[in-house]
């Protein structure tokens, strides 16, 4: 249990980390346009399926994508009540849910299975 604790914390801070500095480039260069938009939601997509990896790596169950995912799903809608700094909602909406099953996918495939054939 403690393993898969410790990867789901290792796996969001990494993602939370680049997510923080690339999110502060792309406001110094591409103050909220589409193109930002655009460039920000591809990135965090890129950083899910680095944080589902990594995740899977350190626990080596399927819990901890899971767990993760649920963590970045309550990460969002904590963001949608406190603050969405100027994004609307269906992007801020969007980006987290679509965010979480791309962590979660990519921890299981890292595993090398997918979901349907967990349940199994």
């Amino acid at each position: 249990m403690l393993r898969i604790t410790l990867a789901v914390a290792a796996g969001f801070l990494i993602m939370s980390v680049f997510v923080i500095a690339t999110q502060v480039a792309l406001l110094r260069y591409l103050p909220q346009t589409p193109v930002y938009f655009l460039a920000y939601g591809v990135v965090r997509m890129v950083y899910a399926v680095i944080g589902g990896c990594v995740t899977a790596a350190i626990g080596k169950k399927y819990e901890a994508p899971t767990i993760l995912g649920a963590l970045m799903v309550g990460t969002a809608i904590g963001n949608l009540v406190m603050s969405r700094s100027g994004e609307p909602v269906w992007y801020a909406v969007l980006v987290g849910l679509v965010g979480a099953v791309v962590a979660t996918m990519t921890g299981y495939r890292w595993l090398g299975r997918s979901p349907a054939e967990v349940k199994r």
